[in-house]
């Protein structure tokens, strides 16, 4: 019974190192590979995710957004998505790419329904990430920023431990003590697990009347970066409480698309130009051209509709 389970180990590290050497292949041509992290759910973590992923597009660099929250994935909402992925040949999973650049993947975009929950619990969905992770084809990117769930459960460490070279995390909190509290712990984490932590970002940080300019520190002022200081951790900028902002999410258009005049966005591409220039200059090899693999079951007389993402000719016969 011993030697039964020192080789299921062995069979399992094996699958491992298989794994992991499925997802360096598949993120070979990724140059900065980020994971944007919150202690506690509810501070715009994701909103803070697409409206950075939009700064550095408009900047002239090529992004790809991973949505790793399994539970309450909501990046396609965000992006405006309403198309599916698509396999590309048996195995590979196709990002969709948005109507500004933005290439996306997320376990909503082949999930039956909007209303339908994710119910999986412990291993499965630390298996699931992998797998998705091994599966897309991003092809060249300048930024993949990886939407973790709240919290250091089970989806943050297999991320974490799972994508090699991984350059760091970005945490993102609001004022609120209980935030920043919980975020410590989240910050405490990233490090034990040698993921670097590139920066804090407060959101709802103040709101600025539009009618007189006046700013007003709701939760408290500077608790960003008082915790960032405290921490030992660079801080990256503060997001206000902007209405624009739910509008923008709402309508599936980041705020720095949608208002790129607005205070929100000028905060957005601040950040961005920071976080581009704390980055260490970085070379990956450039990727090939993007070959589509006809999709299982080619040469069969089988039903597509064009533009499905099955890339092989069609024939169909009239009878």
């Amino acid at each position: 019974m011993e030697e039964l389970t020192r080789h299921e180990f062995k069979e399992k590290q094996k699958q491992q190192l298989v794994q992991e050497g499925a997802i360096a292949e598949a993120l070979k041509y990724v140059k900065y590979k980020i994971a944007i992290l919150s202690g506690k759910g509810g501070v715009g973590k994701t909103s803070a995710t697409i409206n950075l992923a939009a700064a550095l597009q408009n900047s002239g660099q090529r992004v790809g957004i991973f949505d790793a929250d399994l539970h309450g994935p909501s990046v396609p909402k965000m992006l405006g998505i309403k198309k599916e992925a698509k396999l590309d040949g048996a195995f590979w999973l196709n990002p969709v790419v948005t109507d500004f650049g933005i290439k996306a993947l997320s376990v909503a975009l082949f999930w039956p329904g909007d209303m339908t929950p994710v119910m999986w619990r412990g291993q499965t969905k630390s298996r699931t990430i992998r797998q998705l992770l091994s599966a897309a084809k991003w092809g060249g990117l300048d930024f993949l920023l990886v939407d973790l769930p709240p919290g250091t459960g089970d989806e943050p460490i297999a991320i974490l431990k799972s994508i090699p070279d991984l350059d760091g995390v970005i945490i993102v909190t609001t004022p609120q003590e209980v935030a920043t509290l919980v975020c410590s712990k989240a910050i405490n984490a990233a490090q034990t697990l040698d993921a670097k932590v590139l920066g804090l970002i407060e959101n709802m940080s103040m709101y600025v009347c539009r009618c007189c300019s006046d700013t007003v520190y709701l939760f408290g002022k500077d608790k960003g970066s008082q915790l960032a200081r405290m921490m030992e951790i660079p801080f990256l900028g503060s997001i206000p409480i902007d209405p624009q902002f739910t509008e923008a999410a709402d309508g599936g258009i980041p705020i720095v698309n949608l208002y790129p005049e607005s205070i929100t966005a000028k905060a957005f591409i601040k950040i961005s130009q920071t976080l581009k220039e704390q980055l260490p200059h970085k070379e990956v090899p450039e990727a090939p051209p993007e070959e589509h693999r006809p999709c299982p079951g080619a040469g069969h007389h089988h039903h597509h509709d064009h533009g499905d993402g099955c890339n092989h000719p069609h024939h169909y016969h009239k009878h």
